[in-house]
């Protein structure tokens, strides 16, 4: 179309100078070129050019090639002789359109070429026919520009290969990398769901052999079989540990947890954290100093405590010697608590990875007693959702310092909780009617062996059919109901217990367990309102559960 708009600025200068009918025979051919390549255009618009993308060059080159050679048959009349003007103009008009086709044809050279020859080459001839001193000088400096043409467009032509090689090379890795995103993010979704199986069926065993422990426990046993079965406790402690750790980096890569954010007094987060660490800083020979602190805050108490915890715990396993110490800092209107510890330090190089999932500082030997290296990982995701960012400062040798900023809130008053006293007392249980249901047999055998040492009366069952027919002949409601979340045939606890429930009319004190992962199921659970803990469970967790829920029921009774 462009061409066209110049063929007819031609035609309107040259119409009374040069035979009328050569002239229109022209700009017709140029119009039946220009209608041709509209439909050639219209062809190909939607075309998939990975396919067709050779036909349709061959088209363009043609197109180019034609174009070129009527620009160059115009030299055959848009000579008039002795009028220099006109001749002047017209080769400054094919100057013009070559170096215009530079543009759209370069980076395709040979079309390019084909527009650009026959095009320029009969103009300059022309010129040199004229045996006229200054249409031969026209006629060289054409020349001139015709060789500075071809090499510019060359340069540009190489320049945008080059431009495009590295579009399409970046298309590929974008490509590449969109491709390597979502099998990253499938191998994590397949890890995901291999750890909500795999964690569930692990914890089955562990959780037996938790409670035949504890069983243990209440016997009499001469001491050396005392101090073998305190060190088999040990071993199962630490697998609890790793197993709830786990759990934790599960639920957090899930999203089931969310913060609920509200006031409240950073004093009894600092105060159990003394109670809980001092302990394990004195075994190891460290002093723990935890800084009184009075000041209100405003986030989730039970994440910021969950933050607190790790970093706490692991400056003592990280220090061998000096101390840790807990505090806070005033920062504006934020309060920044910190963590500092004489430890090992951390290279600089290694900070970025300390975050990390399973790494682990010193610890190339894989020692379990240091953990699972999952603790730095689970405070970078709880701080993430509290939109706290963890600092971290270091020297090797000289200690480390984790902090996070929490935001002040108003003072408010903090009520008084009345916890249920923490006791593995089997008295507590005396008499008690309690019912176990659970898919597999060896769980249920170990929890009656405990549930009997604890003096009760126990009630166990694979289903909740099975359940209903064992207590079909009892008057006296069960006291405690104790299910697992996961049944055969798709039943849930949560139906088990419902069911008994309705049978006695009553609102029977239920615990339900499960080594559930995933979010879906937690959530279910959440909504029942039904009290839940997580597989493996420890005999005094165990206790300390059905001697809550009982002295809940006796409260709400009176």
């Amino acid at each position: 179309m462009g061409s066209m708009v110049v063929v007819g600025l031609v035609w309107f200068v040259f119409h009374n100078v040069v035979p009328r009918l050569d002239l229109n025979a022209w700009v017709g051919a140029f119009a039946v070129l220009t209608l041709w390549r509209m439909i050639v255009w219209w062809r190909y618009r939607e075309a998939d050019f990975t396919v067709q993308g050779r036909a349709w060059l061959r088209h363009a080159v043609l197109a180019a090639f034609i174009g070129g050679v009527l620009w160059g048959l115009g030299s055959l009349f848009l000579f008039p002789p002795g009028l220099l003007v006109y001749q002047l103009t017209f080769m400054v008009t094919l100057a013009m359109m070559a170096t215009a086709a530079m543009f759209s044809y370069s980076p395709h050279y040979r079309t390019y070429f084909a527009y650009f020859t026959p095009s320029m080459v009969p103009g300059i001839i022309a010129l040199e026919f004229q045996r006229e001193p200054p249409q031969e000088a026209l006629g060289v400096g054409l020349l001139l520009l015709c060789c500075v043409v071809l090499v510019s467009v060359r340069t540009y032509n190489r320049m945008f290969l080059e431009s495009l090689a590295l579009r399409l090379e970046k298309i590929d890795l974008v490509a590449q990398l969109t491709a390597q995103k979502d099998v990253a993010e499938a191998a994590n979704l397949a890890k995901s769901r291999f750890l909500a199986a795999a964690s569930h069926d692990l914890r089955q065993p562990v959780h037996a052999l938790n409670l035949y422990l504890g069983a243990f426990s209440q016997m009499e046993l001469p001491k050396p079989a005392g101090v073998m079965l305190g060190k088999v406790r040990q071993c199962a402690q630490i697998m609890d540990e790793m197993f709830r750790t786990l759990l934790d980096i599960s639920e957090l890569d899930a999203g089931a947890i969310k913060p609920q954010v509200g006031a409240f007094s950073l004093a009894p987060l600092f105060a159990r954290a003394r109670v809980e660490f001092e302990p394990q800083a004195r075994a190891k020979g460290i002093e723990l100093r935890v800084r009184r602190c009075s000041q209100h805050l405003r986030s989730d108490p039970v994440l910021v405590e969950r933050v607190l915890r790790n970093l706490i715990s692991n400056a003592i396993r990280y220090t061998e010697r000096g101390r840790v110490v807990v505090g806070c800092r005033p920062r504006g209107n934020v309060r920044r608590i910190c963590v500092y510890d004489t430890g090992l330090g951390i290279e600089p190089h290694q900070q970025s990875l300390v975050f990390e999932e399973f790494y682990q500082v010193g610890n190339r030997e894989r020692d379990r007693s240091k953990g699972l290296g999952l603790g730095l990982a689970i405070v970078q995701r709880l701080a993430r959702l509290l939109q706290a960012p963890v600092l971290l400062r270091s020297q090797p040798g000289k200690g480390s310092l984790f902090a996070f900023d929490v935001e002040c809130a108003q003072e408010v008053a903090t009520p008084r909780v009345h916890l249920a006293p923490r006791s593995s007392d089997s008295r507590d249980l005396a008499d008690a009617l309690v019912v176990v249901v659970d898919d597999e047999e060896l769980i249920l055998d170990a929890a009656r062996s405990l549930l009997e040492q604890w003096g009760c009366t126990v009630v166990t069952a694979v289903s909740r059919s099975a359940a209903l027919q064992k207590l079909a002949g009892s008057s006296r409601p069960p006291d405690v109901v104790i299910c697992d979340y996961r049944l055969r045939d798709q039943e849930t606890g949560i139906s088990v217990i419902e069911a008994i429930r309705n049978e006695f009319n009553g609102d029977i004190p239920a615990l339900l367990l499960t080594g559930e992962t995933d979010p879906g199921q937690l959530r279910k659970i959440a909504a029942s309102g039904i009290a839940l803990l997580h597989k493996p469970l420890r005999d005094d967790e165990l206790n300390d559960a059905i001697c809550a829920l009982r002295a809940r029921r006796s409260v709400l009774q009176v």
